[in-house]
């Protein structure tokens, strides 16, 4: 899951020689998810439902359920769905074509009711094995505006990555929840990161056990300043920074063979998760801290 277009955090990215501020939040208007959650199966539309009047393209292992209004968007979706099945062999190890669905939501209504989940433009259904979109700035997107389109590709790229980990794992014989949720969806948004250029920012860390699972997550998003989607992100970029890219799929295979996130995690990186979490807390408050004295003196 991953909100964008917020108030509290701020990622500065350069992309194709623009620097681009975007504001990164829990509490405005875009959320990304792998699950499906708190929906009343009374109201629920069916897949079947949502896809009666709309056109279907297999492209390779991903079937396409599209309107006329998603037409001109198709050829850019495909690229991004190869691009995004490159990258996913690369860093979590997945190379099998299990079945996909993609599917175009109509409206913020459709996407909401199905998802059981508010302000989303973009899900990932494991039961399912189907990604939902509502793409952002539709208009910009078709006249091909570059924020538009790295937005667009973003949100792909983002799902499917949740659909290789749920794929690797189950090869695995490892059921996704041993993994936080701190992983699943820092992994995702930093591979759809993977060739931005993006300066380090501060926040207050939320505690590691506020972000295990979808309760606790949902939760924290309320109740923390800090966005933790933004960082779940750091917290998988400062592992790679530090053990390179290929730490997490030592994670991923650690984990399988202990059944047991924690201890998958030492046996990777030669060290505990506690010490991970109290260096990676000790850092981001010294910067933060520093920010703040910083910004102060500006001031005075």
């Amino acid at each position: 899951m991953r909100d964008s277009m917020g108030k509290r955090a701020v990622f500065t990215l350069i992309l194709c020689g623009v620097l681009v501020i975007l504001a990164v939040s829990s509490a405005v208007s875009v959320s990304m998810m792998y699950v499906l959650s708190g929906q009343n199966s009374r109201s629920v539309p069916t897949k079947e439902q949502v896809t009666e009047h709309m056109n279907k393209e297999i492209y390779k292992h991903t079937a396409i359920y599209y309107t006329a209004d998603e037409k001109p968007l198709l050829d850019l979706t495909k690229l991004t769905l190869d691009y995004a099945k490159r990258i996913s062999q690369i860093i979590v190890g997945y190379k099998g074509t299990a079945p996909l669905e993609l599917i175009f939501f109509s409206d913020e209504a459709e996407i909401e009711q199905y998802s059981g989940l508010k302000n989303v433009v973009g899900f990932y259904s494991e039961q399912e094995q189907m990604i939902g979109l509502l793409p952002e700035e539709k208009k910009q997107l078709l006249k091909k505006d570059e924020l538009a389109v790295f937005m667009y590709k973003q949100l792909i790229i983002h799902e499917y990555t949740h659909y290789a980990f749920h794929q690797k794992t189950r090869q695995m014989g490892t059921a996704t929840s041993v993994f936080p949720l701190w992983f699943h969806e820092g992994l995702s948004e930093w591979v759809a990161h993977y060739d931005v250029v993006i300066d380090p920012i501060t926040f207050s860390v939320v505690p590691f056990d506020q972000l295990t699972t979808d309760r606790k997550w949902q939760k924290s998003r309320m109740e923390y300043e800090t966005d933790v989607y933004l960082q779940s992100f750091y917290m998988i970029k400062d592992l790679t920074d530090t053990f390179g890219e290929g730490i997490i799929l030592t994670i991923i295979n650690k984990t399988a063979e202990t059944q047991d996130f924690e201890k998958g995690f030492e046996a990777a990186t030669k060290e505990s998760l506690k010490r991970f979490e109290h260096d990676f807390t000790k850092a981001y408050e010294k910067k933060k801290t520093a920010l703040e004295r910083q910004v102060s003196n500006a001031v005075s």
